[in-house]
């Protein structure tokens, strides 16, 4: 009898705990997704991809955005091309961290890693 109710939460722990967002392949594509959208020029999209940036007031999300505009028309950074996730780490807590190797015109590469928290079923950074 134990064991079969040992079974029984088991498995409603594993279907609770497997909708598909608290995934290393998820929290890898919501990276790469939130980098892509910088070599793209969407800063606004990658803003957007902050956790709880709906709260914020729309004339400081606007300086973020500029600000990340800024950053990214550094000579450096305005060779990126591309991005790939190369490995992750999920914490209990519903935090990821990403390590992201970034891929310049130049054929140099560099690596950064980026922080995300589970906010409402979506990969969103910290």
């Amino acid at each position: 009898m134990k064991k079969a109710i040992f079974c029984c939460l088991m498995s409603a722990l594993l279907w609770c705990c497997s909708d598909g967002h608290y995934t290393h392949k998820a929290a890898r594509e919501a990276a790469e997704k939130y980098y892509t959208m910088l070599v793209r020029g969407d800063y606004k999209g990658f803003v957007d991809g902050y956790a709880s940036s709906e709260n914020l007031p729309e004339d400081f999300r606007s300086q973020l955005v500029d600000a990340t505009a800024q950053f990214m028309a550094r000579d450096d950074m305005r060779r990126l091309v591309s991005v790939e996730a190369l490995s992750d780490s999920l914490l209990e807590d519903s935090t990821a961290y990403v390590m992201l190797q970034l891929h310049f015109a130049d054929s140099t590469s560099e690596q950064v890693e980026l922080s995300l928290v589970l906010e409402e079923g979506k990969w969103r950074m910290q």
